[in-house]
């Protein structure tokens, strides 16, 4: 039996099975742990080996009863797991190095850090290592014939060494000294980017083709241009990576905080496979599309079949997962029972898809840890009672900690990778160091330490090396790690994701000791040993015309609203793909900002009024108290605006609060001075209209003057001049046919039309006087006498032809004057095209900032021809190249 060990080859390692193969079936590489295990199964020990999430709970258990009058106490109290997972790190650093808590000590710290250690009550792995140190003296468990391998010397914990200086009595221990020097051949490769290095890489050039190992620190993103380039990918781990996977801990307990965060809400609903099911995804949509927890999602709920393919119905068991939502908890009184009933369905949740077939691997890793993070919150919390919203985070933060898993495991004919120069077990004709950037140092485990403690420690036999003795051994790490290469290849690049990379140490000292020659080593920028391919290359452009398919003619809008009348007559293609064929671009559900989220508030909020007072509305309002405002606000906010409700907003919403509280004052003193009767409020409207035919509206208030004529509101908060603009050139196709729509759903004469922009406090319209707070808008004289319903009607019919005749006149960025729609208005009335200076707009360009274009400095201030910019669609539209 031979056993080769380093503390540094548990996470990976090479060695030469050429050279080796004569022992291969009796040959063990191990690192600490795994030579712990090897021993102690050799020995006949048994111990119990926890994993680290049940070893906090265990230390933060021993503090819970010890921290009393100790200097750790007030950070205790603060933080419990926080500070129990530091001082857990602390005791492990010492204990490892032979540190005993019956020392005596020279610190308070010191001695408190002992009290703290003596009070746990699972056993450290270091009294593991003195234990089987101590069997091994009267026991013995390898032949004289056995061996041990013994590297990196100065890096091996005094515990460890311990147990080896035992086993030299019963076997060979041979401590491995690097002899040799630096690799004489060696070459270094620049590269701008870690993409140019990766795809050199790749592409198997001839500087790498005999090459034996490559040391690569970071295989995920190496593996993820392998797949691209057609590669065999390599092993690969995720280094303190957050899966979204882990986020249903940290975000699912957010929800229990008050007020709710409405962003955790959104990203806990829409993490891929969510306990919830595919109710999560719908309630995600509507909580993006109404901004806040309303009857849309109630009915949502309702609505949806929780049964599983074998028809059980688990409406309950997906709902527990949600059901915090409808709790009232303070901020300072949250309900432990709850928070410990929520880790233990997560967790059960995590067992029970651990027992499902075809689980992927990695998969598994995850929720084993996500199952423990649960447990650990479910033991740490109090038996019962209340617990504070800002316990509950400190407790939340102190478990969730970032995990290394699976990424990707090697495929055939992958080279062999290893993670450090430290992995190297054997000598290596060829090594290609892709990624030698930067000083990716370890955090140096005895920060905690003073002077003084730590020459107590050295008096008392205790070797803990100094911080500058510590950087030290690890740079002499790497450059011990060296003397196994016969020939090596450093790889190296400027920046990384725009960040500019350091210089590794390494090259530094490279670079000193061959200045000589360092030039002739040096290769910038090597071109990928890829082949070329040539053909012809289709350029995609956009087409001024567009020719549609049998089928799609036939497909037909059950009912079209004022905006896709508008998309329609503007933008035929877009109309086309978004409101016929329903193709949208993929998204991921997002809030509305904070603008579209105050409009949908402010909405409401008239809506709740009209709700409670009807056609008094206006007068009930006034006489209001503030209390009642702030609470219907308040109920608002919850179910339209539930952004707001957040720390960050709070000053934001106090001046949203201020102006809508005042322009809804301004709109009910309109209402009185006009002599108005609100009759309606989100009015829904259905109707046919000539040439159009069926037709839905969503009206935001309908009223009816002292002779029975009715008048629409619609309600924007905005503040741009675009609506009075569209009153001025009677171009309103939202008023228009709102006009026409409300006028045959009622059956009664419109009298009036407006906008009411609620931060500017205005009423915008052509159909009543001047006076405060209304302004009426002239209509230009050239646009006076146009019927725009009867423009609306004409081009509707005239684009629909188009559609029946399989046809699509697109014509963005094109003269106006020669499309064949303009042309057509000539002998009849349409409604006119958007245009800049001629050229019909396309709405995927803006003047400042025209899509996919780079920005470059220019001392050239002249502006180009409009058609001459680029554009694109989302879907399926090309782009000028």
């Amino acid at each position: 039996m031979k056993i080769v060990y380093s503390p540094f080859y548990s996470n990976g390692y090479y060695i030469d099975l050429k050279k080796r193969k004569d022992c291969l079936l009796g040959l063990k590489v191990c690192g600490s742990n795994e030579l712990l295990s090897e021993l102690e199964l050799r020995s006949g020990i048994v111990s119990q080996e926890l994993s680290e999430p049940e070893r906090l709970i265990d230390f933060h258990e021993a503090l819970s009863g010890n921290i009393s009058d100790t200097i750790f106490e007030r950070s205790f109290k603060r933080d419990e797991v926080g500070v129990s997972r530091q001082l857990m790190t602390w005791c492990d650093s010492l204990l490892m190095e032979g540190w005993t808590p019956d020392a005596n000590h020279c610190s308070d710290k010191l001695k408190d850090l002992a009290k703290l250690v003596k009070g746990v009550k699972s056993k450290h792995i270091s009294a593991r290592w003195k234990e089987l140190a101590k069997h091994l003296e009267n026991h013995r468990i390898f032949q004289e014939y056995d061996s041990i391998e013994v590297h990196d010397t100065e890096q091996i914990p005094a515990v460890v060494r311990n147990t080896l200086d035992v086993l030299e009595k019963q076997m060979t221990v041979n401590y491995i000294v690097r002899e040799g020097s630096l690799p004489e051949t060696f070459s270094l490769y620049q590269f701008k980017t870690r993409s140019d290095a990766y795809q050199w890489y790749l592409s198997k050039p001839k500087a790498l083709q005999d090459v034996d190992v490559t040391i690569s620190s970071d295989n995920c993103i190496l593996n993820d241009m392998a797949i691209a380039m057609g590669q065999p990918v390599v092993n690969s781990t995720a280094t303190k990576s957050n899966p979204q996977l882990l986020q249903l801990f940290k975000l699912g307990m957010s929800l229990f905080i008050r007020p709710v965060n409405v962003y955790n809400l959104l990203s806990y609903l829409q993490i891929p496979g969510n306990p919830l099911g595919g109710v999560s995804y719908k309630l995600a949509r509507v909580l993006s599309d109404e901004g806040g927890v309303n009857k849309t999602w109630e009915d949502i709920i309702e609505e949806y079949d929780f049964t599983d393919d074998e028809g059980k119905d688990k409406r309950a068991e997906k709902l527990a997962f949600i059901e915090m939502l409808n709790k009232d908890y303070l901020s300072d009184k949250i309900l432990v029972e709850d928070v410990k009933s929520f880790a233990n369905k997560l967790a059960r949740w995590c067992d029970q898809l651990l027992r499902v077939d075809g689980v992927e691997d990695e998969r598994k890793e995850q929720l084993v840890v996500l199952a423990s993070f649960c447990r650990s919150l479910h033991e740490i919390l109090p038996a019962d009672g209340y617990i504070t919203s800002e316990t509950l985070k400190a407790h939340v933060d102190g478990i969730y900690q970032p995990q290394s898993f699976t990424h990707m495991r090697a495929q055939k004919d992958s080279p062999d990778t290893v993670s450090s120069i430290s992995q190297l077990a054997d000598d290596v004709n060829k090594v290609c160091w892709l990624g030698c950037v930067g000083g990716d140092f370890p955090a140096y485990p005895f920060d905690f330490l003073n002077t003084s403690e730590l020459a107590s420690f050295e008096k008392s036999g205790i070797l803990i090396p100094s911080k500058s003795t510590f950087y030290a051994q690890h740079h002499n790490l790497e450059l011990e790690g060296l003397k196994h290469v016969k020939e090596l290849i450093l790889v190296t690049w400027e920046y990384d994701s725009n960040a500019r990379q350091e210089e590794h140490p390494l090259i530094t000292e490279l670079k000193h000791r061959y200045k000589d020659k360092w030039e002739t080593r040096v290769i910038v920028d090597a071109v990928p040993n890829l082949e070329e391919e040539t053909g012809q290359i289709t350029v995609l452009e956009p087409h001024d015309n567009y020719q549609l398919s049998k089928e799609l003619k036939e497909i037909r809008r059950e009912k079209e609203s004022y905006t896709s009348i508008g998309t329609l007559i503007q933008h035929p293609f877009d109309y086309t793909m978004v409101h016929l064929l329903k193709l949208r671009e993929p998204q991921v559900g997002q809030l509305p900002d904070l603008d579209t989220t105050k409009g949908l508030v402010a909405h409401l909020f008239v809506e709740k009024l009209f709700e409670t007072y009807g056609g008094n509305m206006a007068d009930e309002y006034m006489k209001m108290d503030q209390d009642d405002i702030k609470k219907m606000m308040g109920e608002a906010i919850q179910q339209k605006g539930a952004v707001l409700l957040l720390p960050e907003y709070k000053l934001e919403r106090q001046q949203f609060e201020g102006i809508l509280q005042k322009s809804v004052t301004v709109l009910a003193g309109i209402i009185q001075n006009l002599g108005l009767e609100p009759i309606g409020s989100e009015v829904e409207i259905n109707v046919d209209l000539d040439t159009i035919g069926a037709f839905y509206g969503s009206v935001d208030m309908v009223l009816k003057d002292s002779n029975g004529n009715l008048v629409i509101f619609d309600f924007k908060w905005s503040e741009s001049k675009g609506f009075r603009k569209k009153l001025e050139e009677n171009k309103s196709i939202q008023l228009e046919l709102y006009r026409k729509a409300a006028q045959k759903h009622y059956g009664s004469q419109i009298a009036g039309v407006a906008y009411y922009l609620f931060p500017m406090m205005t009423m915008f319209t052509s159909d009543f006087s001047e006076s405060s707070h209304i302004r009426r808008v002239k209509v230009k004289t050239e646009a006076a006498s146009n019927d725009l319903f009867e423009e609306i009607q004409n081009s509707y019919r005239y684009r629909r032809d188009e559609l029946d005749h399989g046809f699509i006149e697109d014509g963005e960025m094109e003269e106006i004057a020669e499309l064949g729609y303009t042309k057509a208005g000539n002998d009849t009335p349409f409604y006119p095209l958007d245009n800049e200076k001629g050229i019909k707009s396309c709405p995927y360009v803006k003047e400042d900032k025209p899509p996919f274009v780079k920005k470059k400095a220019t001392w050239n201030t002249q502006t180009n021809n409009p058609k001459e910019k680029k554009t694109t669609h989302p879907i399926l539209k090309g782009r000028l190249l």
